[in-house]
């Protein structure tokens, strides 16, 4: 979320909520008078309670400490000595990050739940809320708070949600083994490989393809169930195929990948690198241990692989090379998966006036207040994975206008194949597209697949453009 002179990022696990304050606007040097003040309303009253709600800052003499202050009023606090010692931790820094490459001011923060007056988090729920306010400022100089007046009044803070599992967010439908593909529970994808989720969500696919590059997230459950029955190890069973037949048919054999992920260990992001050993195995890491793509069983890189349908199985095994019963109640799970990295074809082929190709560039007289242009255009998904297309004109300073679309919800069959066009003509003759003043014109085409990698939909798209000047009488 935006706070003053930066971004607050958040995210927990089962025991702590962390935070990064990255103030970009902070930039220049390293200020050693830099500070930040974090007021939490613990009981989430909307008040501030005396020695119960809360404070956390840093001291001059230490920039790399976090102090919890308690409040006594508004824009008052108990004092705090140096040597205090609480389980939540600060890191500060100073250089470039993913919101801006300008080196600047950055605060990371590991909020013990237990400071915030929280309990372990259950991942039944309900999830708990933090309401608070963040004051960000140069001792002696100009500071500035989100919402204002927090440190004088919590009526209004800002909330966090917490999340009340340690797996990845995932659509209400998840898998026994693999839960998920990004933020797809396997459970939304169909048997021949295209996932659709219907209900409000974060991103909402119609019988979509997959594309790019994938993570294959575990069923929390179902890994802490395997880790604690001595599964140390996995593999990842692949098997590919045209079709879904051809795929079932075919033989499993491991597939072999690396990827890399971050383990949260308390305020820092340590980078680790994962594989396969010289047999196939990968290392089953313990679910409880926090990382920023929580419980990634397999990163799955698609730009080497065949378009069509691809199915994965996972294998526990034990240090002695024995596979790992799965739970009593979980059977095996095949995740099959349609694979579609192509783009649409599109072409704006010509643009026609009186049924003439009119050069790209060359300028148009119109005969009359309602003669016009039709536009001839490819927009063609070889694969039948086509999601929506659209022709428009553009002209003097931000001016549009739509001239045709068509979508998928018009087209959708059972085998989720649309196509598209390889040629069409809009508007359609008689009728002409009608300029609505002289200028000069843009005439584009623009088509989309019906594609995700389960955390962005739709991702493919093409698009061409012709330009002319058309001359009103």
């Amino acid at each position: 979320m935006a706070i003053p002179r930066g971004t607050l990022l958040a995210q927990n696990d089962g025991t702590h909520l962390y935070i990064g304050l990255d103030l970009t606007s902070e930039t220049g040097v390293a200020n050693p008078n830099d500070f930040f003040q974090f007021y939490v309303d613990v009981n989430d009253n909307g008040a501030i309670d005396p020695m119960r709600d809360k404070m956390f800052s840093t001291i001059p003499s230490n920039m790399n400490r976090l102090y919890m202050f308690y409040m006594l009023g508004p824009n008052t606090t108990t004092g705090v000595l140096p040597t205090q010692i609480i389980p939540s931790l600060l890191k500060s820094g100073f250089g470039p990050s993913l919101n801006s490459a300008t080196p600047h001011r950055q605060w990371q923060l590991s909020f013990a739940l237990s400071d915030l007056n929280i309990a372990p988090i259950d991942p039944a729920g309900p999830a708990p809320i933090v309401d608070f306010g963040v004051l960000i400022g140069i001792v002696g100089g100009v500071t500035a708070e989100s919402p204002l007046n927090a440190s004088a009044s919590f009526a209004g803070l800002n909330q966090i949600v917490l999340s009340c599992t340690p797996s990845m967010p995932s659509s209400g439908s998840v898998g026994p083994v693999v839960a998920a593909v990004g933020l797809i529970g396997t459970g939304d994808i169909a048997a021949d490989g295209y996932a659709t989720i219907t209900a409000p969500y974060y991103i909402n696919p119609d019988a979509a393809s997959f594309c790019g590059t994938m993570n294959l997230i575990g069923n929390v459950a179902t890994l802490t169930y395997m880790y604690g029955s001595g599964a140390t190890k996995y593999k990842v069973n692949h098997r590919y195929g045209a079709t879904v037949a051809a795929a079932n048919a075919a033989a499993w054999s491991p597939i072999l990948q690396a990827w890399a992920n971050f383990e949260i260990v308390g305020v820092n992001d340590v980078w680790q690198s994962f594989g396969p050993d010289a047999f196939g195995y990968y290392t089953f890491i313990n679910p409880t241990i926090p990382y920023t793509i929580q419980n990634l069983l397999f990163q799955w890189t698609t730009s080497s692989e065949p378009d069509g349908v691809h199915q994965f199985q996972i294998v526990f095994y034990n240090a002695a090379d024995v596979a790992v019963p799965l739970p009593p109640t979980v059977l095996p799970q095949v995740v099959t998966l349609a694979l579609d990295n192509q783009p649409p074809v599109v072409d704006l082929i010509n643009i026609l006036h009186g049924g003439a190709v009119v050069p790209p560039c060359l300028p148009v007289t119109m005969a009359s207040a309602t003669d016009g242009v039709q536009l001839q255009f490819e927009a063609y998904d070889p694969e039948g994975d086509l999601l929506s297309m659209s022709l428009i004109a553009e002209w003097g300073h931000g001016s549009s206008a739509g001239i045709y679309s068509d979508n998928y919800a018009a087209h959708a069959t059972p085998g989720h194949i649309w196509q598209g066009v390889t040629s069409a003509t809009e508007p359609a003759s008689p009728a002409v597209w009608v300029p609505p003043t002289t200028c000069a014109y843009l005439f584009q085409i623009t088509a989309t697949t019906r594609s995700t990698d389960g955390y962005s939909y739709p991702i493919l798209y093409s698009s061409d453009f012709q330009t002319i000047t058309l001359i009103k009488p």
